[in-house]
């Protein structure tokens, strides 16, 4: 198994383009296009159809997508049970959105592991419909998002709580001051987008549309404009008086959830791990220096 064609073929069907896709994998573009030749040449069809500007998978490609993910799990699962030492016996497989990497996630796995000896951790970073997609075909153990599916097959628990407030480069700005300055758009969920959505009179197209924190707050600081972020990431800058809240924004508080298959063989090793998430009420964490 080549899984370097595997994960070559996998980021050029998530970004949609060479050029980026080779950044990600730290290749040359040339490399890339190599690579996925070489893929089109082991399966004897085309994967990927030029349209425009714009790369599209063919079919084919369509239906050699899951089971390019499925065999590089297994192929990333196989590594860590055979290199795993027998005393850590536990195998979980922990996914989340960029933004509760970015801002939630990170300080619980030192907990984890402090408090599970025999817990070897793997960790994956998607959107909530690729992490569920996921979760349902056992390619992940438990996801954390903000947007809990509806899934009968999936328990929903909730797990800790994030509070957001608008901020700008400027100070004394109102809400209908933020199309003038440039509305840096961040993915909360979509139920949180939606209530965005309703904050402004007319739509208004963001000046910067990120699943990141941490990108939007770098954004804000070097070029302005307004975002709604986690209080705790930006209380330092508060104080700092390098941004300012917006005067008539209300802070809003979103839920994160953890969330696993009740169907799955694993459950009964997972049950602590997951009582252990839900008691901790998961508060962000955030260091200034990362930016």
């Amino acid at each position: 198994m080549n899984t370097d064609l595997l994960r070559t073929f996998l980021e050029v069907a998530k970004t949609r383009h060479f050029g980026h896709a080779a950044n990600n994998l730290y290749l040359t573009q040339s490399a890339v296009s190599s690579r996925i030749r070489q893929m089109e040449a082991t399966v004897g069809v085309p994967l990927f159809t030029r349209q425009r500007n714009n790369i599209l998978l063919t079919p084919s490609g369509e239906r050699l997508l899951p089971h390019a993910e499925n065999m590089l799990v297994a192929w990333q699962v196989a590594l860590q049970e055979v290199g795993a030492p027998l005393s850590q016996s536990i195998q979980l497989t922990l996914g989340g959105t960029s933004n509760l990497w970015d801002t939630f996630l990170q300080s619980v796995l030192p907990q984890l592991a402090d408090r599970f000896n025999n817990l070897y951790i793997r960790t994956e970073i998607n959107s909530s419909q690729e992490l569920t997609r996921a979760l349902l075909a056992g390619r992940v153990d438990v996801i954390v998002v903000l947007d809990p599916p509806t899934n009968v097959d999936l328990v929903a628990r909730r797990i800790g709580s994030l509070e957001l407030m608008m901020v700008a480069s400027k100070p004394s700005l109102l809400l209908e001051d933020i199309p003038n300055i440039g509305h840096i758009f961040v993915d909360w969920g979509t139920a949180f987008n939606l209530e965005q959505a309703r904050l402004f009179n007319e739509p208004v197209a963001p000046a910067l549309h990120t699943g990141q924190a941490h990108i939007a707050l770098e954004f804000l600081l070097s070029h302005g404009g307004a975002a709604f972020l986690p209080t705790a990431m930006v209380t330092p800058y508060l104080e700092q008086k390098s941004i300012f809240t917006i005067d008539d924004a209300e802070s809003a508080t979103q839920e994160v959830y953890l969330v696993f298959s009740k169907t799955s063989e694993k459950l009964v090793q997972f049950t602590p791990i997951i009582a252990m998430m839900e008691e901790l009420d998961i508060k962000p964490d955030f260091n200034p220096s990362a930016i």
